[in-house]
């Protein structure tokens, strides 16, 4: 008797504490593909090719891993944006262009690693109705997700093939790493602006005092 009590018990912790909403569909989630994007971003922004300013570029992406997913489309647009702000113009075919830029990847992916002193959740089979997970109790515990990038351009003479520069191999670096002791939680990241890390956490931020009159001496003007 004083088993099964013990084991309701510890269902009915497990059911009280764990609760997981996954409101994403695609893939990736949000964080994931901001990490990602974010080591696109800093590897992107070292692109800085010896080529005549004002150049007419192609960017040939066909050795560029095209699977489907956002974070190679992304890569794509950073390294053309790069190539814009440097003062050249993309153009959309090779014979329209006086250089073309055969793009190469590296990494494009997401590493992770996890630390936790403490008892993990323990999926626990309950008949009839499936599994249930039990409470995560943590003393220390550490997430960390490193986004990384790795990209080489090879520019070269559109009309005559002769190389023009290679760029690269370039490495961008992202990270999202979160830490908790005994319930007290931070993080470090650079995949969001500071201002908008509150809401990257699901928290809005305060909205801005108003400055509109309330009450009855408040008084239209035109």
């Amino acid at each position: 008797m004083l088993k099964q009590c013990s084991a309701l018990a510890l269902v009915a912790l497990a059911v009280a504490g764990c609760t997981t909403v996954r409101e994403t569909q695609p893939t990736q989630t949000a964080r994931e593909q901001l990490i990602m994007s974010s080591a696109a971003d800093y590897a992107s922004a070292q692109i800085h090719p010896n080529v005549p300013r004002g150049n007419a570029i192609f960017v040939d992406g066909s050795n560029f891993p095209s699977d489907a997913e956002y974070r190679s489309s992304y890569a794509v647009a950073a390294i053309q944006a790069q190539l814009l702000s440097d003062g050249y113009r993309l153009v959309g075919s090779a014979d329209q262009a006086d250089t073309i830029a055969r793009l190469g990847s590296g990494a494009l992916s997401i590493n992770q690693s996890d630390t936790l002193f403490g008892i993990p959740s323990i999926p626990i089979p309950i008949p009839l109705t499936g599994t249930v997970q039990t409470p995560e109790l943590a003393l220390y515990k550490k997430a960390r997700r490193t986004g990384v990038a790795k990209l080489l351009i090879s520019f070269y003479n559109a009309k005559s093939g002769d190389l023009q520069d290679v760029v690269g191999p370039l490495y961008g670096f992202s990270h999202d790493n979160r830490a908790s002791i005994l319930g007290v939680s931070w993080r470090h990241q650079n995949i969001v602006p500071a201002a908008d890390q509150a809401e990257l956490g699901g928290r809005m931020p305060k909205p801005a005092p108003s400055t509109t009159p309330v009450g009855g001496d408040a008084r239209s003007t035109r």
